[in-house]
């Protein structure tokens, strides 16, 4: 088992794309970003409880796979509209996700 403060960034990341997805959709009525909001915020989230409750390895890869994707997403997003926000905060974010799930994963396996 992993010690507790590992799950400190998905739990962050979980609550900052849930809450986002949801502000998107409050704001602007766009159901995509309440989609992705809701679908990054879960996977995020199990990324967490994998890593507190039974494979660490297991945990960082999901969280890994996760940051990934939201980075490319995003990445791609941010390039052709040129918003910091959000597009250009999520594919930082992710990226800076991605960097610290494969460290940690390395550390694991």
């Amino acid at each position: 088992m992993a010690p507790s403060g590992e799950v400190h960034l998905d739990l962050a990341f979980a609550a900052l794309t849930t809450f986002g997805g949801v502000m998107g959709y409050v704001r602007k009525k766009s159901l995509p970003s309440l989609i992705g909001g809701l679908a990054f915020g879960l996977a995020y989230g199990a990324s967490a409880y994998i890593i507190q409750t039974h494979d660490a390895l297991l945990g960082h890869q999901v969280g890994a796979a996760t940051s990934a994707v939201m980075a490319a997403l995003m990445g791609k997003r941010f390039a052709s509209s040129r918003k910091v926000m959000p597009a250009g905060m999520l594919a930082g974010s992710g990226l800076a996700g991605l960097i610290y799930h494969a460290h940690k994963a390395r550390q694991w396996s």
